[in-house]
This record gives structure tokens, sequence and C-alpha cells, in this order.
């Protein structure tokens, strides 16, 4: 009975220092996720974690100080197989150890309404908003307006959720064109012609020949063959 007794400290020790993993660890991924969720301006979503820590961490102290959760594995999206390093920098009871992370991501993303071609222009009665479960990194669209006037890069299904690697902005400027080079500074514009050297999209930076001086310029892509500069 003795025995029995003074084990049970030790056991709820061991409980403790696993179960403080596991909250440091979600603590930390909630943060990471809430962060890209405001600075992409998610809609409402849902993450879930499961989380694997080794049998070794039942024999770790517990630390006093707070843990510290590192290792991002360089990822776009905290989905998918992850790993952490937890670690106690406490004093002489300092540990680390390696955790798995299983995550999963639940909310509204933009979807193809019907199977599309290669090289079509997006429209918005193509595409529509669904709950979709994320379970790879694979990138996606919140808001139907950010996807439209998009070129297809290739074949899409329909019910496809639309990843922006495989959709471009559309040129509008082509190498090769005679464009508007409008160069602005203090408020006051001028303008003179150019040719293109780069292909570019509305916002796109490219490099531009000034006809007259023969200069090469970097300017902004901001219409049909047209592109502003500062000078």
């Amino acid at each position: 009975m003795l025995a029995l007794l003074l084990a049970l400290p030790v056991a709820a020790q061991e409980h403790r220092s696993e179960m403080q993993i596991r909250h440091a660890v979600q603590a930390s991924l909630d943060e990471e996720i809430a962060q890209l969720a405001a600075q992409r301006e998610w809609p409402p979503y849902q993450a879930q974690w499961q989380l694997w820590i080794p049998g070794a961490a039942s024999h770790l102290p517990e630390c006093q100080a707070p843990l510290l959760v590192t290792g991002r594995d360089n990822q776009l999206l905290p989905v998918g197989h992850l790993k952490r390093m937890v670690r106690c920098e406490e004093g002489d009871t300092a540990w680390r150890i390696n955790v798995t992370i299983k995550a999963s991501l639940t909310l509204p993303v933009v979807v193809t309404q019907t199977a599309l071609a290669r090289g079509g222009r997006l429209e918005p009665s193509m595409l529509a908003l669904e709950d979709r479960t994320l379970t790879r990194q694979d990138d996606f669209f919140t808001r139907i307006d950010e996807a439209s006037g998009l070129e297809v890069n290739r074949r899409l299904r329909a019910g496809q959720i639309l990843d922006p690697t495989l959709v471009s902005k559309p040129p509008l400027v082509i190498k090769g064109n005679q464009v508007v080079i409008i160069a602005a500074k203090d408020g006051v514009n001028a303008s003179t012609k150019g040719v293109a050297l780069e292909d570019g999209g509305r916002g796109d930076q490219i490099e531009v020949q000034n006809s007259a001086s023969q200069s090469v310029v970097h300017a902004v892509v901001t219409g049909l063959n047209q592109v502003h500069t500062q000078f």
C-alpha cells in the first residue's frame, strides 16, 4: 500500500508533463493559424489537430517555465502532417522533445462549378463557395472576386478547389508590344512611348524600353498596353 501511495505523485507528474506539452503545441498552432487567417482575411474556419506525443514524454519533469514550440516545416499552411519541437529551458531540468501533428482545416473555399478548359477566363458564374476540409498543402481562394477574371493555366475538373497556382493574371501587356509609359512625380504626369520587354498582368512590374531615349526602366502594368513609373 505504501509503494502504491508513493507512486501516485510520480504518475500525476508524468501526466502533467504530457498535458503541458499538448496544451503548448495546441496553443502555438491556434496562434499560427489565427495570424494566417487574419493576414489573408479568411471567413470563419474550424481547425482540428491530432497530436502524437512520444511515450518518453511521460518521464519528463514538469517544466516550471513556459514551453517553447518551434519548427514550422517551412510549409505554406499548418495543414497535413506537421512536426514541432517542444523545449523546456528551465535550468537543470531543461529538455526537448519532438511531436507529430495531423492537422486539418475546414472553411468555405472557391471551387469550380463546371469543367474548365485551359486558357479560359474565369467568370463568377463558373465558381462557387463550398465548405471543404483541407488535409494537404494546397492553397485556395476564399472569395470569388479574388479569382474572377483570372486565366486558367490547365484543365480543371468540376468541383475542384481552385488553387492559385492553377490560374494567372491575363497579360495586359505582351513582350514586343508598343506601350504608353506614364511617369509621375509630385502629382505631375508625363507620357511617352516604349516597347515592352516582358509580358505582364495588372500590377506586375516589367521592364520597358523608352523609344525616345532607348533607356530601360521598370514600370507597373496598369492597363492594356499601359504602364506607370516614377521619375
